[in-house]
């Protein structure tokens, strides 16, 4: 008779999503898996595949609900300008939380996988077209609301805004300073003058 399972998947899967997050997929060893998870080996393997596959998993997850979110709070935010800001704010302000910067997942995961392999470029590609998306459709938003000028490129603000954020999260890792760091917000976001 085959055991049932004494773990939640989903459970697993977000503490799985944390520590390659935190690690990046070369530090985090099997051992740390299965010591941080609480799973063993064997049942490691038999749920979630290979260490890849697992990481794979864990990618997907984060990338599912992270443009959402951004989506989201932009959505309650009705003056553009304010709204970008505010988000970058709290960008600022999650990255450098308990002192200690893990930057965003998705920029890790380019950083050190890029070129890894074609699957992996083409979830990292959606990824950045998925917030770009983001950033277009607000930003559309605050054309048709007389907010920014309609003869801005916004495809391609839309795309200097990833970068932007993208950067934000690696510098975070190296310079904890939130002024600093909203200064470069503030001067980013005068593309929309």
């Amino acid at each position: 008779m085959a055991r049932k399972k004494q773990f939640d998947k989903e459970e697993v899967l977000n503490k799985a999503m944390k520590l390659f997050w935190e690690k990046g997929y070369y530090a985090t060893s099997m051992e740390n898996l299965v010591s941080t998870l609480g799973i063993n080996r064997a049942s490691l393997y038999t749920t979630f595949g290979s260490k890849y596959d697992l990481f794979e998993q864990a990618l997907d997850k984060y990338n599912s609900t992270n443009s959402a979110r951004i989506a989201d709070y932009l959505y309650y935010q009705l003056n553009v300008r304010k709204g970008l800001q505010l988000l970058f704010e709290n960008l600022i302000t999650e990255a450098l939380l308990g002192g200690c910067s893990k930057g965003c997942f998705m920029v890790n995961t380019t950083t050190e996988l890029a070129n890894f392999n074609p699957v992996l470029d083409k979830k990292l590609q959606d990824s950045r077209l998925n917030l770009e998306t983001v950033f277009y459709n607000y930003l559309k938003y605050g054309v048709d609301n007389g907010q920014i000028s309609p003869y801005k490129d916004m495809k391609t603000i839309a795309a200097y805004l990833f970068t932007v954020q993208s950067g934000l999260y690696v510098n975070s890792k190296i310079n904890s300073s939130k002024e600093e760091l909203g200064k470069t917000v503030t001067a980013a976001l005068s593309i929309l003058d």
